[in-house]
């Protein structure tokens, strides 16, 4: 075990290494701006665009304030303006002749920043509530009136501003609940705030069947125009500085079009057939005639016995319960051997992801012969290094004829923790040189969802979150998530819940949301995968009730009508 601590340590270290030697990494623009500085990527992407530059001998000095007329000249820039606006432009403290004055004269003209007595004061170092005057009346931001920061009220006479590049993500405030207005802003903090404004849509289109029928400024009034058009679809705009699909799963390598999550852990689903498996792999079509649904099943277990693979408390699980997953994953009942068993029967192949367990973060590690592991990345990362060394030996011996093992799902359904982001990353590399996939569902409100391709993934599906009765504004939550579909490139997870029949007309709205959306976006001729509890699919084509048989046939027409 120690020549394998060593190895792996060595392992993550490169891999860690690799995760910030990107090759955005390589084009570094300034001395004094490295790869691990938290704006790096931002400073460089304006820098990229030309919006912002450093001085000279190639230094960007981040740390350093920016001054009233230097943020004027970079919003200017940026925004390529070349006119005044209504306003006035008499400054008693700027001449014609003094630098930056026509770019300071066109914001001012346009309210971007505020005059004290005649003057502009351009010297004078920028403060937060003025950056967030400025980053709103240029980019035409509102807000909700939802700004609960500590020491920003309502009667402030910056609220609107401040409130408005709240309710936009262009910033978040501080830990304390504060926002701190009077604060100076940094070159780099200019940068990430800017950064954050260019890397969003510039307006929102609104279609019916593709064609456009309006337009929104934001998401929030692309949602209130949808529900003035029947059946309609909203898409991200296209900026100079980054361009948006409009599709859903741009960004998908693995060519997953459907795939259904199959739950085989300790109380989930404990002994599989082959006929379980039968109602995902077909079904029969109006003639009578057998048609292929799902071509893809990734196999995960949430629980084991005592506690769960969860970043959660529930989480102690040490090698014996991954071992003991392993073990349920590949028996004699297992999900593997009785889904080969039936692709055979239908004379189908069908692809393979196996789920990689949450690694806990807390308690020590007992291996196999009991001894203890300190709990740390390393650690995190040769126990599932360890699994997916096992997983693919176990693949091997078993040689599964109607079955292409096509990678390994990470089954957390977030990325919350710097740790985190770099054992994924180094796991990524390490399934990459096996030849292998790497993929995961985040859920709808995910930490870092937008960053998902960095982290080494292949395909993304994000949750909608909208099926359980109790979620209000269904139809809204769908559109943002077919919304961000489209901006990060991700496919998305259809979802139902496990409806007992008494509980089944409880399902009925949500799934009609579900299928509707998915009609509307065209996720049938992309990436999705199928969350259906443990075994609501069975439930649908086997039980005689009209809602499971209902669903079946949504489904069926839905996802995989086109194959007859």
């Amino acid at each position: 075990m120690k020549f394998t601590k060593v190895v792996s340590t060595l392992i993550v270290v490169c891999f860690i290494a690799s995760l910030f030697y990107s090759p955005s990494a390589k084009a570094m623009y300034y001395k004094d701006v490295s790869y691990k500085y938290w704006a790096y990527n931002d400073i460089n992407f304006l820098s990229k665009h030309k919006v912002i530059n450093g001085f000279k001998d190639n230094y960007f000095k981040p740390g350093l304030i920016i001054s009233r007329k230097d943020a004027a000249v970079m919003l200017v820039r940026s925004l390529e303006m070349q006119e005044l606006g209504v306003g006035s432009i008499k400054m008693k403290d700027m001449k014609s002749t003094s630098p930056g004055y026509k770019e300071v004269s066109i914001a001012v003209s346009h309210g971007w920043f505020s005059i004290f007595d005649g003057e502009f004061k351009p010297d004078e170092l920028l403060t937060r509530n003025e950056m967030a005057k400025a980053l709103a009346v240029a980019f035409d931001y509102s807000g909700d009136d939802t700004s609960i920061f500590k020491d920003v009220p309502m009667t402030d006479e910056y609220f609107d501003y401040i409130d408005a590049i709240l309710f936009h993500g262009v910033t978040t405030g501080y830990n304390d609940g504060t926002f701190r207005p009077l604060e100076k802003v940094t070159r780099a903090q200019f940068s990430a705030f800017l950064s954050r404004v260019f890397q969003q849509p510039i307006s929102y289109d609104i279609k019916i069947d593709g064609q456009l029928v309006d337009n929104a400024p934001s998401i929030e009034d692309a949602l209130y125009l949808s529900k003035q058009y029947e059946k309609s679809t909203i898409h991200p705009s296209s900026t100079k500085y980054r361009e948006f699909s409009q599709n859903i799963a741009s960004a998908d390598k693995t060519g997953i079009k459907a795939g259904a999550l199959i739950y085989n852990g300790v109380g989930e689903v404990d002994t599989f057939s082959p006929s379980f498996f039968s109602p995902y792999l077909s079904y029969r079509n109006s003639d009578g005639i057998s048609k292929p649904m799902f071509d893809t099943f990734i196999i995960l277990g949430l629980r084991y016995e005592g506690g769960q693979f969860a970043e959660n408390a529930l989480n102690k699980a040490n090698y014996a319960e991954w071992q003991s997953q392993i073990d349920r994953t590949f028996g004699y009942s297992g999900a593997l051997r009785n889904l080969n068993d039936a692709a055979g029967m239908h004379n189908q192949k069908a692809d393979v992801y196996i789920a990689i367990p949450y690694p806990k973060r807390t308690e020590p590690f007992i291996t196999l012969d009991w001894r203890e592991e300190a709990n740390n990345l390393y650690s995190r990362f040769d126990i599932a290094k360890w699994y997916i060394s096992n997983v693919m030996d176990r693949m091997k011996e078993e040689n599964y004829q109607n079955l292409n093992f096509k990678g390994f799902y990470w089954m957390n359904e977030t990325v919350k923790v710097a740790e985190d982001e770099a054992l994924i990353s180094s796991l990524s590399q390490a399934i990459h040189r096996e030849g292998k996939f790497f993929v995961y569902a985040p859920h709808a409100t995910s930490t870092n969802f937008k960053k998902w391709r960095s982290y080494g993934f292949d395909a993304a599906f994000l949750q909608p979150n909208s099926f359980r009765k109790s979620v209000p504004d269904k139809e809204d939550r769908l559109h943002r998530a077919f919304i961000n579909a489209q901006i990060y490139g991700s496919g998305i997870t259809i979802e139902i819940d496990s409806y007992a029949p008494f509980q089944a007309e409880e399902g009925i709205e949500a799934f009609n949301l579900y299928m509707d959306y998915s009609k509307r976006y065209g996720l049938d001729k992309n990436s999705m995968i199928f969350y259906q509890g443990t075994n609501m699919v069975v439930r649908m084509a086997t039980y005689d009730h009209p809602v499971y048989q209902m669903w079946y046939s949504q489904l069926t027409s839905t996802f995989f009508s086109e194959t007859e």
